[in-house]
């Protein structure tokens, strides 16, 4: 941007009149007409601003001193000066526009690598199977690393209103760590005998499991604890809308 664009940008930034800014100069002590302002910042004039005058246009419009009056002396250099570090600002420019595209390349790649990871979208999970031996992989998800925390994770897709009190409905996806062993109030990932696995509270006393929906609609389950294993613990909720 030369002397002319950037003043004209102050004066248009600054919401000032010609008139107006005529007016403010007086206090700084220059009495300059609104005509000879026009001829400034549209390049009319053989009579160039002093740096005084630069200044105290700078300090009226609110505009950076330190750039105009850097305008201002580039506007006074030779042609062959001006046309070189006309040169040097397009390629200055060129190299931070292609750093910031750089930037947008890169960023979702090291997001991914450094922040998430790859967890499977499983299908049904057969009651004593293995998480690793499940093969039925319909999708993949991205989860971050903070929130599996090191486990071993795999997501499921629910089925049914079970959970409902819990916000979880048909068709979302439940991230899960892999284990053994939950409390009452998570929301365990359950297979019972050759059933599918199901999302579920549960609370095991003795010989049996109570499997706890949330549906207000719907009754606990009593199943005998040696039909029941625990695969995991829900730890995040996913929805597509």
């Amino acid at each position: 941007m030369n002397y002319y664009e950037l003043l004209r940008s102050y004066i248009k930034e600054s919401g000032l009149s010609l008139s107006a800014i005529s007016e403010k100069l007086e206090q700084y002590g220059y009495k300059v007409s609104k005509g000879y302002i026009s001829q400034l910042q549209n390049g009319k004039t053989e009579n160039p601003a002093t740096e005084e005058l630069n200044r105290a246009l700078a300090a009226v419009t609110g505009g950076d001193v330190e750039q105009l009056l850097t305008a201002a002396l580039i506007e006074k250099a030779p042609i062959e000066i001006k046309e070189k570090i006309t040169k040097l600002s397009m390629l200055k420019e060129l190299k931070k526009d292609l750093n910031k595209a750089l930037i947008v390349e890169e960023t979702p790649a090291q997001y991914i690598a450094e922040s998430l990871i790859k967890v499977p979208v499983l299908g049904s999970i057969a009651a004593g199977q293995p998480i690793d031996r499940i093969e039925l992989i319909e999708d993949i998800e991205y989860i971050n690393k903070s929130v599996v925390r090191g486990k071993e994770a795999f997501c499921l897709r629910v089925k049914g209103d079970s959970m409902i009190g819990d916000n979880i409905a048909e068709g979302d996806i439940v991230v899960c760590v892999k284990q053994n062993e939950v409390s009452s109030t998570d929301i365990a990932v359950v297979a019972i005998e050759g059933e599918t696995a199901t999302v579920k509270r549960i609370k095991c006393e003795g010989n049996i499991c109570i499997l706890m929906p949330s549906n207000p609609r719907l009754q606990p389950t009593i199943v005998d604890s040696s039909k029941v294993e625990i695969i995991g613990k829900v730890v995040e909720l996913r929805r597509r809308f």
